[in-house]
């Protein structure tokens, strides 16, 4: 009997030292949406000879290495304050996970529109909670899941991009800003992944993954990040798989309005449709005499599209925006309203391309395509946070 096409799947675990196989169990399964998995990658070398007769030269395999894509669902742990599993792969792919120490909770002092001035005890650092999610637990307000935009130390006031619509917190407003995971750009020192790809009875271990990943979020559909990963190629072996098990990796929500929102492109939230950032790292694998194999992230261009119902100009002119070449607005969304499976984007560094329509549905729309650029520190174009 051969191997069954509807057994495939892949476990995954972060490697303390480059290429050491980090030896991923069943308990480190990463729930898949698709898997197209190429064991062996290289370069084909071909003797060519001056021979005295017709025929193919020799053949010989040069930088063996192995690769997968794969698309995981966009969703949290489902556990408060812990991590999601595909985080594994996210710092395999040149970003960097920072958890918060502890919850923030306490009851507003003040609110306006947007707005919500926090306890005496928050942090006194300007920026300290920007790009953090917020939940208004109790009460004006509550129920409301908010991105924090700006938060200014001095006032201790909060701007808030809520997921639907907008709150007006006041002095009964108690928060919550819960242990969060967010994931930000490296330049150096980046992660890697040991990755086991079962294909039914049969298993490839690959050491030493890197790669990079595209978010594809559209409306009536499940939000994905899409991997695409380079490892070291190791041989198949035959195997009694190990039971699959599926932790911090919650049910997935469909796109839409009421799981999804506190969408804002420069400063507009318009009627939006999809959103895509594909993160762009430029994948290298090399094989040095003497220092052996690896596969590094050599560069990194974070780029994609929006589509948004089209607006006036006096709604928004994106048209003038992208002739600004000095101008970087901000993009964000929030997708899930239950914590422990809240996930937002954020970046205030985003540079708006050449604007065009198209038509859905009988529908004007403006295709809208972003470059988000590092400021002078770098590594800060991009947040991707789990809460």
């Amino acid at each position: 009997m051969g191997l069954q096409t509807n057994k495939r799947w892949i476990v995954v675990e972060s490697e303390s030292t480059y290429g050491s196989d980090a030896s991923p169990d069943g308990a480190d399964a990463i729930l898949l949406q698709s898997l197209n998995p190429t064991p062996m990658q290289g370069d084909t070398v071909q003797r060519e000879t001056v021979k005295a007769y017709l025929g193919a030269g020799e053949q010989f395999m040069a930088n063996v290495r192995s690769g997968s894509e794969f698309g995981v669902e966009l969703a949290g742990s489902g556990v408060v304050g812990a991590a999601p599993r595909p985080g594994r792969l996210l710092t395999s792919c040149g970003f960097a996970a920072t958890t918060t120490a502890s919850v923030v909770t306490g009851t507003a002092t003040a609110g306006a529109s947007n707005s919500i001035t926090l306890a005496a005890a928050a942090s006194a650092v300007n920026g300290f909670y920007t790009g953090m999610i917020l939940r208004i637990t109790g009460g004006v307000g509550a129920g409301t899941v908010a991105l924090i935009t700006d938060y200014v130390g001095s006032t201790k006031v909060a701007t808030l991009l809520p997921l639907a619509g907008t709150v007006t917190p006041s002095a009964t407003s108690v928060y919550s800003i819960d242990v969060q995971t967010a994931y930000t750009p490296v330049s150096a020192v980046y992660g890697s992944s040991t990755i086991y790809t079962y294909i039914d009875s049969v298993v490839h271990r690959s050491p030493g993954n890197r790669g990079t990943f595209s978010l594809n979020a559209e409306v009536g559909g499940l939000p994905l990040l899409n991997f695409t990963m380079t490892g070291l190629y190791s041989q198949a072996a035959d195997v009694t798989p190990p039971t699959a098990s599926y932790g911090n990796q919650a049910t997935p929500a469909i796109f839409r309005q009421g799981n999804s929102g506190g969408f804002r492109l420069g400063g507009y939230s318009g009627c939006l449709q999809s959103v895509s950032l594909d993160i762009g790292n430029t994948i290298d694998y090399s094989e040095r005499i003497g220092c052996g194999k690896e596969v590094s992230i050599v560069d990194r261009a974070i780029t994609g599209n929006v589509l948004i119902e089209a607006p006036t100009m006096a709604q928004k002119d994106y048209f003038t925006d992208a002739l600004n070449d000095s101008l970087l607005g901000e993009l964000s969304f929030l997708h899930g309203t239950v914590a422990g499976n809240i996930v937002g984007i954020y970046s205030n560094r985003v540079k708006i391309g050449a604007p065009a329509y198209e038509t859905l549905n009988g529908t004007e729309m403006l295709r809208i395509p972003v470059t988000l650029v590092p400021s002078a520190a770098g590594n800060d174009e991009l947040r991707l946070v789990y809460a």
